[in-house]
Parts: structure tokens; C-alpha cells; sequence
């Protein structure tokens, strides 16, 4: 009986939705580390708000700096089709020019989740400005 009820809680913890959910976020942080812009960038939707600011901020954060980035997933609320996260998101930028200047941010972002066909993807960021790169 034991064994059941822990199979059941694994299931529950570790849902084949949430592991997709985190999978593409974490691309995300590879990407945003690698200096992969587009990379990021193709895991949201072409309609999200702020998308091109966010374009901009993310060529501009990675010209200038080298990126490290890691996430967490705190928190999950939603459906089938759609998703709100809250995310607990490390950024560190070592200036390419001066090793000297370094940027740390964390902070919890919101991001939102739609499902396209068989696809997570990114709808929503809050706040964008999380990605500023001055």
C-alpha cells in the first residue's frame, strides 16, 4: 500500500506537463548563456507582449557581457493548455571588456505558458525589465 501511495505522489510531483514546463525554461537559461538570443527567443510566442523590447534587451545583455543564468521553478497554477509559473531566476553578467564589472540579479519572475499543438511556449514575462542589460 505503501508503495502505491509513493508511486501516486511521484506522479503527482513530477507530472509529464510540469517536466516539459521546466525543460523549456532551462533551454531558455542555456540558450540566454550561450549568448543564444535567438535561441531564447524561440521558445516564446511571436505575439508576446514586449517581445521585440525584449529582443533588444537580450542583444544587448549579451554583446556586452558574458551570461551565466539558472532557474527554479517555484510554483505552477493552470490547465491543460495553459500555465502561470513563478520562477525564481538567477542572472550573472561579467562585463566582455572590463572582468571587473559584474552584474547579480534574482528575482521571481511570472512567466506564463501556453500550449501550441504539442508545444510549451512562452507567452508572458513579468517583468521584462528583469533582462535590461544597463
Amino acid at each position: 500500500m505503501a508503495a502505491i501511495a509513493r508511486r501516486v505522489l511521484f506522479g503527482l510531483l513530477f507530472a509529464p506537463n510540469e517536466t516539459t514546463l521546466r525543460d523549456v525554461l532551462a533551454q531558455m537559461a542555456t540558450d540566454l548563456s550561450a549568448g543564444n538570443v535567438s535561441g531564447f527567443l524561440k521558445a516564446t510566442v511571436a505575439e508576446m507582449p514586449g517581445r521585440d523590447a525584449l529582443r533588444q534587451q537580450l542583444a544587448g545583455l549579451t554583446a556586452a557581457y558574458d551570461v551565466t543564468s539558472s532557474l527554479q521553478v517555484m510554483g505552477s497554477s493552470g490547465d491543460d493548455a495553459r500555465q502561470m509559473l513563478e520562477v525564481d531566476w538567477y542572472l550573472g553578467a561579467r562585463s566582455r571588456t572590463d572582468n571587473a564589472v559584474m552584474l547579480q540579479r534574482r528575482e521571481t519572475l511570472k512567466i506564463g505558458m501556453v500550449l501550441k499543438g504539442k508545444r510549451w511556449m512562452v507567452e508572458s514575462i513579468q517583468p521584462l525589465e528583469f533582462f535590461n542589460y544597463s
